[in-house]
């Protein structure tokens, strides 16, 4: 699969792009969804950060409520929160996770394996012992004794290295407080995905990287095997059979770099032309992260002041769909303000519209607050 142009794939401008992916991720106009449906819609919601899956929300459907999200991981565990894509928390569908699990960690589970095997660690007694033991939310350090007590000390410098090999292999995922708006730590309890989940179970890996892909294609598309292997986490080797094998039911464009791109025949591609409204984006957003080339939402000069060397990815907000600057919130014992810093000059509509949707985020964001107000600069 050439990663240079088609003679039969027409070419799309980074206009055009841009509009595609935001049709996609619901930033053209607020869609009226189910949560569960909303995230399937979007392949995943970063959750690094724990109120962004609620931001991302609340700047993509209508009317939407804290309540409601936390109510699908809390109560129904329609929304399951673990790490998956890159090693990082996620928010996915309870229908999704398995297949999920399957794409991103499996060539996790052998690295972790060699680290460990090699010691006489046998994994699938590790994954026997932590699911039966995991059966209800248990922090990690018991999970991690339990197992010690019963296998002996695993091997690996690095403890997070041992438990990323012990949450793989018996799928634990994260339960509340995990997930919950206001808890910001990264001690929540785990439980075996098994006994969260109501049926399901591993799909095979061919199975699980199609739905992988076809997810991705629906969300971000169209795209590039470098970028679904960027989104996945996964060398793009692994992706391309599949994708190979998809190719004749997906169209085939190109960008203006010569790219190969492909998406699903009846996906959105509104025109260059088409509006689009000024939304804000929390930290870490995966519009943000999912793309080998991320020129279709953010310009090069302007990337140094939202990807940091720490690995703090800010929020920001968007003009006319591009990446326009950086807001935050700040707060006192009255008052929730969004404090929005551009990239340059404003126009005089953009600033009015960046104002209005700053100040209804900011009701979202401290509803309890006195008075609430967005100020640009």
């Amino acid at each position: 699969m050439s990663p240079r142009r088609a003679a039969d794939a027409p070419e799309l401008t980074l206009r055009e792009l841009n509009r595609a992916t935001l049709a996609r991720q619901m930033l053209l106009e607020r869609a009226s969804l189910s949560v569960v449906t909303a995230i399937e819609r979007l392949a995943a919601l970063q959750a690094q950060w724990a109120p962004s899956p609620y931001l991302a929300l609340w700047s993509r459907l209508r009317n939407f409520e804290r309540e409601s999200l936390w109510s699908a991981i809390e109560k129904t565990h329609t929304v399951i929160r673990a790490r998956l894509m890159r090693g990082t928390l996620h928010l996915v569908s309870a229908r999704d996770f398995f297949a999920y699990a399957v794409a991103t960690q499996d060539l996790q589970r052998g690295a972790w394996n060699r680290l460990q095997v090699g010691q006489g660690v046998d994994p699938k007694a590790v994954a026997k012992l932590a699911v039966a033991f995991a059966r209800e939310p248990r922090l990690k350090e018991q999970v991690v004794a339990h197992l010690t007590e019963r296998l002996g000390s695993f091997g690996g410098p690095y403890k997070w290295l041992i438990w990323r090999f012990v949450s793989a292999h018996a799928d634990l995922v994260s339960a509340p407080p995990g997930g919950h708006w206001a808890h910001g730590g990264t001690n929540a309890p785990y439980v075996a995905a098994r006994h969260w989940i109501g049926g399901g179970s591993r799909p095979s890996e061919q199975v699980a990287l199609r739905l992988l892909i076809r997810r991705y294609l629906a969300a971000f598309g169209p795209a590039s095997l470098a970028d679904i292997a960027q989104f996945a986490g996964q060398v793009p080797p692994r992706i391309r059979p599949v994708l190979e094998k998809l190719a004749p039911s997906l169209k085939r464009f190109s960008d203006e770099r010569g790219h190969v791109l492909f998406d699903l025949p009846h996906a959105p591609r509104p025109t260059a032309d088409t509006t689009a409204p000024v939304r804000f984006l929390p930290r870490y957003d995966e519009l943000l992260i999912g793309y080998e080339h991320r020129d279709r939402v953010i310009a090069a000069r302007h990337r140094s002041a939202v990807y940091s060397k720490n690995a703090i990815i800010e929020a920001v907000f968007l003009v006319d769909g591009w990446a326009a600057g950086t807001w935050a919130l700040t707060t006192t014992k009255s008052d929730s303000v969004v404090r929005i810093r551009p990239f340059g000059k404003l126009g005089r509509a953009e600033r009015a519209a960046a104002v209005e949707e700053g100040e209804a985020l900011a009701r979202f964001m401290a509803p309890e607050a006195k008075t609430h107000g967005a100020r640009v600069g």
